[in-house]
């Protein structure tokens, strides 16, 4: 008869007699891979902290090296250097921008004048004369008593 357990309970499981021999040499095999795993499984974890210890003595090592910290500072240099430089371009792009500007609105106001356009400016001044006068005749009208037309009887 073997023994199972399922669950945590154990069973008895009526086993023919061939098989116990069968399932007895199967057992002890299980048990030796188990215990091998387990002895795997503790070698690569004991493997792993020695890595992991080497490799903190490594980096502390590599962070204490000159050639690194020498980098270190040529990288910061060099970002601080960057930095001021794209300043000065971005300061240059923006004075030339407005110097193109004004160049065009240069060039706009002689073609306008070549050409004998009237400028914004005079077609706004114009149109508010052209308001003013409408609002003196609109006055005038007003003021004025209507005449009443008189017809001329022709004989």
């Amino acid at each position: 008869m073997a023994v199972v357990q399922k669950n945590g309970i154990k069973r008895s499981i009526k086993v023919p007699e061939f098989l116990n021999d069968r399932l007895e040499n199967a057992k002890e095999r299980f048990t030796k891979l188990e215990e091998s795993a387990e002895k795997t499984v503790k070698e690569l974890i004991a493997k792993g902290k020695a890595s992991r210890k080497d490799l903190e003595v490594l980096l502390t090592k590599l962070s204490k090296d000159d050639r690194v910290t020498d980098l270190r500072d040529r990288l910061e240099k060099l970002q601080k250097t960057g930095a001021v430089r794209a300043e000065e371009l971005r300061d240059r792009a923006e004075t030339f921008r407005t110097e193109a500007l004004d160049r065009i609105v240069e060039f706009q106001g002689k073609a306008v004048k070549f050409l004998g356009v009237a400028t914004r400016e005079q077609v706004e001044e114009l149109h508010r004369e052209l308001d003013r006068l409408a609002k003196r005749f609109e006055k005038r009208e007003k003021a004025r008593p209507a005449k009443k037309a008189t017809r001329k009887v022709e004989g």
